[in-house]
């Protein structure tokens, strides 16, 4: 009996405890400021270049509002739309069985992407969510048709789609390819396409769309908010090509998979024979799946959280082929033989990536990564401030940085903090504190008014490491 609660002890070992071992992406950094925004202006003005949807925000300042403005408040978000992705396999039971999705989300429950990733305020977490909620919802208008409740369900989840990320049209994309080469292998359509179907499907896009512009225009307190939203397309479809500096080789997911996510490399080494072979809904998820996994890639721009949004689908086959094998009699030995071999695996890779390590070199999911050094630094400037009643509206910070993130989060509250690149930096730099970065130091030193003490540290990766002036108190 134990053995069926392990994904669920698992997933509260492997997400919950100390969300603060890894410091602060800029990403991270990035949203929490955006969310700030939110709270001094009243709603998220949408930024077509940020490439993110509403939504996120939305929900980092609900749970910020409830439990304060920290970091691991806002990791606790992405923890639970995480969780909710380990337990969703049983969503599907009825199609894939108890066995299968019990293997399903012990895999969620262990991979090294699902617990790195999901210990990470970006939207990337809740758009796998919003995916498989799609999926789910799709499958029930496949087997009911549509009625109040699938129309609910499709137009809440397309929406919620849309309003995460936009390369959603990519997902949408797979499935209409899907449900066209089941077409065609079955040589009949694979809904009944009657009156009742485009009013239904009509009418989920509707709720979709009320959704969208609902989010995106923030309930209309951004009048200009749908026109950035089809803007954004161009913008990401100009990204998605060059991949500026992001771009990767055709294979990158394969090696990623290969070395660190050995169930969904099994998941897209026994795709074909799902969607050769399968019948109903396995056979849609292995072509989506497969499409959609084509499709990222293509795409030149790729980083290591994009491939959450189709190792689902892989997760999912890859399942039902080992329940198939523990099923089969004297097989049964090989097929748990292989799921721990597999567990085994994952479970040791997210020790090293989430605690371990997590800010190590040469880590493909640690990527861009902020370094301790600078947080720890950071802290040592807070502690001082936070001596001294009162100094937050007093205290002067100067930074110059060619790469300034995380900095404008974690210096969050003080109301003097100004930022500079290297060509507009101050003719005089006089705060009580001084941040640049070393590359700068020869040229910008001489700019020190006063006498000041000097630390360095590593900022992030792919970033010159900082200095840190801090200006001596007189007697």
């Amino acid at each position: 009996m134990l053995i069926r609660w392990l994904p669920i002890l698992i997933l509260v070992l492997f997400r919950f405890w100390d969300l603060g071992a890894r410091p602060i992406h800029h990403d991270e950094a990035v949203n929490g400021w955006f969310v700030d925004g939110i709270f001094s202006r009243g709603y998220y003005s949408y930024d077509p270049q940020n490439y993110h949807g509403p939504f996120f925000f939305y929900v980092l300042t609900l749970f910020e509002s409830l439990f304060g403005r920290t970091v691991e408040v806002m990791r606790i978000t992405t923890v639970l739309a995480g969780a909710a992705v380990t337990l969703s396999p049983w969503l599907f039971r009825k199609w894939i069985g108890e066995t299968a999705a019990w293997i399903a989300a012990l895999a969620f429950a262990v991979s090294p992407a699902m617990v790195f990733f999901s210990r990470y305020a970006i939207h990337e977490m809740f758009f796998m969510l919003a995916i498989i909620l799609f999926f789910y919802n799709w499958i029930r208008v496949r087997e009911e048709g549509f009625h109040l409740r699938t129309v609910l369900g499709f137009g809440l989840t397309f929406g919620l789609l849309a309003c995460i990320k936009e390369n959603f049209v990519l997902y949408g994309g797979s499935i209409i390819l899907a449900e066209g080469v089941l077409w065609a292998m079955e040589r009949k359509p694979p809904l009944r396409l009657d009156r009742r179907f485009w009013l239904g499907l009509a009418s989920g896009f509707a709720v979709g769309i009320v959704f969208i512009v609902l989010c995106y225009t923030a309930f209309f307190m951004d009048q200009d908010g749908m026109r950035k939203f089809f803007q954004a397309f161009e913008l990401w479809s100009d990204t998605g090509s060059k991949g500026n500096g992001h771009q990767k080789p055709w294979d990158y997911w394969i090696s990623l998979m290969a070395s660190y996510e050995w169930v969904c490399l099994l998941g897209l080494m026994v795709t074909p024979f799902f969607a050769i072979r399968g019948k109903g809904w396995i056979r849609l998820l292995a072509w989506s799946t497969a499409f959609h996994f084509i499709g990222y890639t293509v795409v030149a721009y790729k980083t290591p959280w994009c491939m959450l949004s189709f190792t689902w689908g892989l997760v999912l086959l890859a399942s039902s082929g080992l329940a198939w094998l523990i099923r089969s009699g004297k097989a049964s030995i090989v097929g748990w033989g292989i799921l721990g071999v597999m567990v085994v695996q994952a479970g040791a890779a997210s020790w090293d990536v989430a605690w371990k390590s997590p800010d190590q070199d040469g880590h493909p999911y640690i990527y861009g990564q902020t370094y301790r050094d600078l947080v720890d630094q950071n802290d040592v400037m807070w502690a001082e401030i936070n001596a001294r009643p009162g100094s937050k509206d007093s205290v002067r910070v100067q930074v110059v940085s060619a790469f300034t993130w995380p900095l404008p989060y974690l210096f969050g509250g003080i109301r003097m903090a100004a930022f500079h690149g290297h060509d507009n930096a101050p003719a005089a730099l006089d705060a009580d504190w001084v941040w640049m970065d070393k590359t700068f130091e020869p040229e910008l030193a001489p700019r020190l008014v006063g006498s000041f003490s000097r630390t360095e540290a590593r900022s992030r990766q792919w970033a010159a490491p900082m200095v840190i002036f801090k200006k001596n108190q007189g007697p």
